[in-house]
């Protein structure tokens, strides 16, 4: 495949381009480069200032050792590899293996053992930095939408990490035609976060042969029984920050047989305009793969019986390559932010003394979280006229597949 030359984030997104004022401004037409300072070493090093500004933001329930029953909500410090998440779901019972084995290295308690999975799971974030890089050739710095993604700094402390990095090697793996990754990395993401199969089932739509789909399927099949095989994950249903808690609340509470049908039917739409997309697109491509998985995986997280502010961590890793400007990425973290400092107060009781217990406040949460997911879904929809490619009258060239070809080494 021949060479493509690299977008330059700078020249082609105003926010970039305002940014980079700080540093000279954008990228001149005659610069060269550096040899050493390429995206993957510049982004690395960028994860690895997020991932410390997110253990700062932990600070307030150090001292306490996270023992405090509302503090750490009240204070958004609140982490599940310490025992106190936002929902009343528990992780698989491997993760309950990890900080077995974290209590073995020096030092005891909930801090140390949090520390030791912390490192675990910096590592984790760090691959996935990695892995992004290479989805796109010609977009190697969109994985800066992940490597400096709010969302990263504020919740990578968390076992959804774990999930959203199985996004990113089942992005990466059926990018570069590897099949058999792509589906142990979505079984690997699904086993702790479930909405990751709707994430697989649209990656996977985009390119690639049926063989391919069938091995990815079932390697992501495999590695789910695996990781679960121990114990699965468990969710009382309506849970935190999901929409069928808010009508609960409201007093129009739905059956789960209802909540089903209303599901399938949100999906069905997500797979209808997947569909679309790729009438659109013309050709397979890493950008279409990972436009596809997101509608797919949004959607899913709309109607999730289960949602904590952590569990948008998922989708992090497909909108850094889906979404071509910074600012729809930050306006859906920017109304996640928010959904997730009013979901925190309300655990932690903080909204008590001046709304008298009204839940209300925790609805606009919801409300927000939703209203994000929708912002993101109908930016990539709205850009996919723009990178729309006319081949063949909208069929994909059979002699030009991106993502079959991806497997070949690179010049």
């Amino acid at each position: 495949m021949d060479h493509l030359e690299p977008e330059s984030p700078t020249r082609t997104d105003p926010v970039a381009a305002t940014m980079s004022a700080v540093v000279g401004g954008p990228l001149g037409e005659h610069a060269g480069g550096h040899r050493w300072w390429n995206a993957t070493r510049v982004l690395l090093g960028a994860t690895g200032i997020v991932l410390a500004g997110g253990m700062l933001s932990k600070g307030a329930c150090v001292p306490s050792g996270w023992s405090k029953e509302t503090q750490p909500y009240a204070e958004l410090c609140w982490t599940g590899l310490a025992g106190a998440a936002a929902g009343t779901g528990t992780p698989p019972h491997v993760t309950t293996w990890l900080e077995r084995l974290a209590g073995l290295f020096p030092g005891s308690g909930t801090v140390a053992t949090t520390a030791v999975l912390a490192v675990l799971l910096g590592a984790l974030a760090l691959l996935a930095t990695a892995l992004l890089v290479r989805v796109d050739e010609r977009r190697p710095w969109a994985a800066a939408g992940w490597a400096l993604g709010p969302l990263l700094l504020v919740h990578w402390l968390s076992w959804e990490l774990v999930a959203a990095v199985g996004v990113a090697v089942l992005l990466w793996g059926w990018t570069t035609g590897r099949s058999w990754l792509a589906g142990v990395g979505a079984g690997v993401g699904a086993a702790f976060a479930l909405p990751v199969v709707a994430a697989l089932l649209g990656v996977v739509a985009v390119g690639g042969r049926w063989r391919d789909r069938v091995d990815a399927l079932l390697a992501a099949a495999a590695a789910y029984v695996v990781v679960t095989l121990p114990g699965r994950a468990r969710v009382q249903e309506p849970d935190v920050g999901s929409v069928w808690l808010l009508l609960q609340q409201a007093g129009v509470g739905a059956p789960r047989t209802a909540r089903w049908v209303v599901q399938l039917a949100v999906l069905a739409l997500a797979a209808a305009a997947v569909g679309w997309l790729l009438r659109r697109s013309g050709r397979p491509t890493p950008l279409t793969s990972a436009r596809a998985g997101l509608v797919m995986l949004a959607a899913a997280l709309v109607v999730a019986p289960s949602a904590p502010p952590e569990l948008a961590l998922v989708l992090l890793p497909l909108a850094a390559i889906a979404v071509r400007r910074w600012r729809d990425l930050l306006v859906w973290q920017g109304l996640h932010l928010v959904s997730w400092v009013l979901t925190g107060w309300y655990l932690g009781e903080a909204l008590v003394p001046t709304v008298a217990d009204d839940t209300r406040a925790y609805w606009l949460a919801i409300v927000l979280r939703v209203a994000g997911l929708v912002w993101l879904v109908v930016a990539v929809l709205r850009s996919a006229d723009d990178d729309a490619v006319e081949v063949g009258g909208g069929e994909a060239d059979a002699d030009v597949d991106l993502l079959t070809d991806a497997g070949d080494a690179r010049p």
